[in-house]
């Protein structure tokens, strides 16, 4: 499925592996995309932008949301402290919900009639519906899916003019 994907839709793609795995996870999940896309060039990275959003933000808004579930089920912030996460040696797969977003994304290229998948179809991919961390990170920054997506799709146009 990879080779369909353009230059900048793959490093989005390796760069939410290598965020994934600074923090220590497991897996790569929507979130850690977007974060790659944040890091980006091209279209979604500049659409996430004008939502204004960054890669800083978005990385902090993860660890605090992390911060947060753990809250939730008695596990005190501190132990995050007390045992910081190791960064992984090895880049970290993707998860279902990662995998999903993917699956999205090449719907949307087909879609719109693309024969490449592009980081704007990856971020719409991610957007529709976005999971739960996703949304709440969003949220946090009071950046609305639906609106996220009508700005990549103006970056998409902007760029075909």
């Amino acid at each position: 499925m990879f080779e369909r994907f353009t230059r900048d839709a793959r490093r989005a793609v390796v760069r939410a592996q290598e965020a994934a795995g600074r923090i220590g996870a497991e897996l790569v999940e929507p979130e850690h995309l977007l974060l790659g896309l944040a890091e980006g060039c091209g279209p979604a990275s500049r659409a996430i932008a004008e939502a204004g959003l960054d890669a800083g933000s978005i990385a902090a808004t993860i660890e605090a949301d992390l911060v947060a579930m753990l809250e939730v089920v008695g596990v005190s912030p501190s132990v995050l402290e007390a045992a910081p996460p190791r960064p992984r040696a090895d880049l970290p797969r993707l998860s279902l919900h990662a995998k999903s977003v993917l699956e999205h994304a090449l719907r949307e290229a087909v879609r719109s009639g693309d024969r490449r998948l592009g980081s704007e179809h990856v971020l719409l991919g991610a957007l529709r519906p976005p999971g739960p961390t996703l949304a709440r990170v969003l949220a946090r920054h009071d950046v609305e899916p639906e609106r996220l997506a009508a700005l990549v799709q103006v970056e998409v146009a902007a760029g075909r003019r």
